[in-house]
């Protein structure tokens, strides 16, 4: 009986109030998906926090300890690297949209800046992450060979290096297509919708 009564009040409302509860209802499903979207990529960064600071602390002792110039070398850039990469991730935050803009309009414009971004972070990762490593682990691992009994060691940890690189190109393709194109296609449907 309800249920007749409310499909009655809704055949019988205006065109005009019909868009507003699309509106509001794309809002919310917009504001849901993002703010998954947003505890992922905070996920993203405690773990590169975590992981760069173990490594900085790791290759400083790594520096001071292994004798040869070429590895020595190679720590300090390793950890020149690691520096760059929370550079890299951490400043995405700079341009995140807080929840209270002066509109809607506006928020969904930042919200869509900030989505480009993390998708141009992850899509270039591999030119600023996974080729500059190689070289800098070919020369750590030049003035190990003479050990010989470290060579098996740094053949497996250079392929799994290569593997890892490769695992996360892939990895950071599948996130971008999946997650992030979706949400900026959304938030264009939203903008356009908001325009009208």
């Amino acid at each position: 009986m309800i249920e007749d009564e409310l499909i009655k009040i809704w055949q019988s409302s205006s065109n005009q109030e019909l868009i507003k509860f699309e509106k509001s209802k794309l809002m919310i499903e917009l504001q849901s998906s993002l703010g998954r979207l947003y505890r992922w990529w905070k996920y993203i960064e405690l773990v590169e926090v975590i992981s760069v600071i173990i490594g900085i602390l790791s290759f400083v002792f790594i520096a001071y300890w292994v004798p040869f110039t070429t590895s020595k070398i190679a720590s300090v850039l390793i950890i020149i690297f690691n520096i760059n990469i929370l550079i890299q991730v951490l400043g995405i935050k700079k341009i995140k949209p807080n929840d209270l803009e002066e509109n809607y309009l506006e928020y969904l414009k930042k919200t869509k800046k900030y989505l480009e971004s993390q998708k141009k972070l992850l899509e270039t990762a591999v030119y600023w992450v996974v080729l500059p490593i190689y070289p800098i682990l070919l020369l750590f691992f030049i003035g190990l060979w003479k050990m010989s009994s470290t060579r098996y060691l740094i053949v497996v940890i250079y392929l799994v290096a290569i593997g890892m690189g490769i695992y996360g190109y892939f990895l950071n393709k599948k996130r971008v297509k999946n997650e992030i194109d979706p949400r900026i296609d959304r938030v264009d449907e939203l903008i356009k919708t908001l325009k009208e």
